[in-house]
């Protein structure tokens, strides 16, 4: 078992947007707004004056991957749409959407299953 089953394993999963994430299209690009509610959040506001709104801007390849990640699809079809969508410019496809998957999954952005 090395790393192309996990690899397998990761292309058949299907990605779902946090839906405690709010987002819009702004520019083209998609602007992801992340609430932080906890209690701990509300406390390190009053202390240090954090914000307890963040918003993130997806880049143009963020953008499109966001947008796919709808709860029906598995990874591996999205990259499919990557490769038609971006051509050249997104390869290697699959390492980059695996990364990228990762990194949303790794904040809470999306959850996959």
């Amino acid at each position: 078992m090395g790393s192309n089953s996990k690899t397998k394993n990761m292309l058949e999963m299907i990605p779902s947007r946090n839906e405690d994430i709010d987002w819009e299209i702004k520019n083209d690009l998609v602007v992801l707004t992340k609430y932080r509610t906890r209690k701990i959040d509300k406390i390190m506001n009053k202390l240090f004056r954090t914000t307890l709104v963040s918003h993130t801007e997806l880049e143009e390849l963020g953008s499109f991957i966001w947008q796919e990640c709808d709860g029906v699809q598995n990874i591996y079809s999205i990259s499919k749409k990557m490769e038609e969508h971006f051509g050249d410019r997104a390869s290697p496809v699959l390492d980059r959407l695996l990364v990228y998957m990762r990194t949303l999954s790794d904040n809470n952005f999306i959850e996959l299953k």
